[in-house]
């Protein structure tokens, strides 16, 4: 009778100081949290006591906070666990000021600790953003230099400075086979760098002499070489920073 007694006081308070659905609903949730911590971690005589009082008369309370207001409780609290422990209302809660007081100075470490997140977040976002207009940079000019010398001339000059040199002169050969003008002058420059590379003089020479014919700018073979030895000076270089050999 005596745990009848402090239920319905508890309730009877609950309903005329928080007639709100949703701020009953945030009591609820505390209260349920308050209620599982005594379940669960409690262990003096007096906690103890408290709970047994009204356990056994407050699991249809329980229920019923379970049904209205399960989402707000949580779902990993179950109505019959949060039943079970609903009778100690009055003496959880009443008992607790020094509890919530010691809460209350978590939730504002917790809130101060959640700002400090949520600024850090921020400014990762931001990063990010950056980091991903970069790439997008990058990206875009990647795919113009593909356009302006084709696609198998792109992934051929790649090859060549990989030192995959028969894979790099069969994408030149597919290059030469565009339509595109601007594609089939590369695909010469192409195979010449490859020839010069690998010394074969005839074909370099060859090559040379097909470029004066094709290429406004060139007038002189001893032009079409300095202009692709300052070229095979670049592929080298890229190609001792990523440690490739053709040797």
């Amino acid at each position: 009778m005596k745990s009848t007694t402090v239920i319905s006081t508890n309730v009877k308070v609950i309903s005329s100081t928080t007639c709100d659905r949703q701020v009953f609903g945030h009591y609820a949730a505390q209260v349920a949290a308050i209620i599982l911590s005594v379940i669960v971690m409690g262990t003096s005589a007096h906690v103890s006591a408290d709970v047994g009082r009204g356990a056994a008369s407050g699991a249809a309370m329980g229920g019923f906070m379970g049904l209205v207001f399960g989402d707000d409780l949580g779902d990993v609290i179950e109505g019959a666990a949060v039943g079970a422990g609903a009778g100690a209302i009055g003496g959880a809660v009443s008992g607790s000021m020094k509890q919530k007081e010691t809460e209350k100075r978590a939730q504002q470490q917790r809130d101060q600790e959640l700002r400090r997140l949520q600024e850090e977040n921020k400014q990762l976002q931001q990063q990010s953003a950056k980091t991903q207009q970069a790439a997008n940079n990058q990206q875009n000019q990647v795919q113009a230099l593909s356009a302006a010398i084709g696609e198998d001339n792109f992934r051929g000059l790649i090859a060549l400075v990989d030192c995959e040199h028969e894979r790099a002169q069969a994408l030149a050969k597919a290059g030469a086979a565009s339509n595109n003008p601007d594609h089939k002058l590369s695909s010469i420059w192409l195979q010449a760098l490859i020839a010069n590379d690998l010394r074969q003089t005839d074909r370099t020479v060859q090559l040379y002499q097909q470029l004066i014919t094709v290429d406004g700018d060139i007038d002189t073979e001893q032009q079409a070489s300095l202009e692709a030895d300052k070229v095979l000076m670049d592929v080298r270089k890229e190609r001792r920073d990523k440690g490739v050999s053709c040797n």
